[in-house]
């Protein structure tokens, strides 16, 4: 049945997923002993919107670059993953991080048009730059505008320099404001790297999560060297960049610091389009309408019991 539904590119499809985000936001505002007072909806449904918006994104990056075929599987899929992350509504600072690295991705995917270039390359080092001064560790995520750039046009040196432009005139500019507002430069957090990996093997939830995750991305991994021949270079090259993204997300979940939280967010957008994928091969649609509603039932389970 679910898979009927989202195995068709259709507008009610989005509206579900509202509905679906709604839900998720509903229970966490009940959840615990939380009090419904206007000072807590102003802080949480700004990261509600930012999550209803960063699906439109996604959706359109999709859709866009044919990620999937003509299917909703990916827009479900990354509605109910958000939902693996309960307390995603109080972190509005990894949410801003996912959107600006959304925008840094559809502007790299879209190189291969080999139009306007070095503007798409500037914007994709200006919206990465920025989510660094979120968290320094982000700068990883640099790897992946030079994977694009060796991917779709590396015979221009010139490109090569523009991601150490862009990222220059953000700095700068921080920098700037550092100084006007005399905060020391040198004891700031953006410049300070902690090289220890940040994993706890106390957190089984997030254990739980994370060995969901790369099975989910194994199996893609199989299926995607099993067709590697029948796809178009330019659908090969997106994939690689796809899977670049999820590489890069690994390194920076590992390595983020303790005060970014539920930083298995920035995994959502290649999972999403890896577990579509996934779906798309699958020939028994009752195993594709399983998997899905296991998924939600887990998803719905962890906002349940937050904790």
């Amino acid at each position: 049945m679910i898979t009927s539904v989202f195995g068709k590119s259709k507008p009610i499809n989005f509206i579900l997923c509202i509905g679906i985000l709604l839900v998720y936001f509903v229970m966490h505002l009940f959840s615990g002993d939380k009090m419904l007072v206007s000072e807590l909806l102003s802080l949480e449904v700004p990261v509600l919107l930012l999550l209803l918006f960063s699906l439109f994104v996604m959706n359109f990056i999709v859709k866009k670059n044919d990620l999937t075929q003509q299917n909703d599987f990916a827009l479900l899929i990354a509605t109910i993953f958000i939902g693996l992350f309960p307390s995603i509504f109080e972190n509005i600072k990894i949410v801003c991080i996912y959107l600006l690295l959304l925008f840094a991705f559809r502007r790299i995917i879209t190189l291969g048009s080999l139009r306007s270039v070095k503007q798409k390359i500037f914007d994709a080092s200006l919206f990465v730059s920025t989510a660094v001064l979120f968290d320094s560790w982000i700068v990883v995520y640099f790897i992946l505008i030079y994977v694009g750039i060796l991917a779709y046009v590396s015979n221009d040196y010139k490109n090569w320099l523009v991601p150490i432009v862009g990222s220059t005139v953000v700095f700068s500019l921080y920098i700037v404001y550092l100084y006007l507002t005399q905060q020391d430069i040198f004891t700031n957090p953006l410049f300070q790297f902690d090289l220890k990996i940040d994993y706890s093997i106390k957190n089984y939830r997030r254990i739980a999560l994370h060995l969901v995750i790369t099975l989910l991305f194994s199996i893609n991994f199989v299926i995607f060297f099993l067709k590697y021949k029948t796809y178009s270079s330019q659908k090969k090259i997106s994939f690689l960049l796809s899977k670049m993204l999820f590489f890069i997300g690994i390194t920076y979940v590992l390595f983020a610091k303790n005060i970014t939280h539920n930083t298995e967010l920035l995994l959502l957008f290649p999972l999403a389009i890896f577990m579509a994928n996934l779906l798309e091969n699958i020939e028994n649609k009752r195993i594709s309408d399983i998997l899905l509603l296991l998924l939600m039932i887990v998803s719905f389970l962890f906002n349940i019991y937050p904790k």
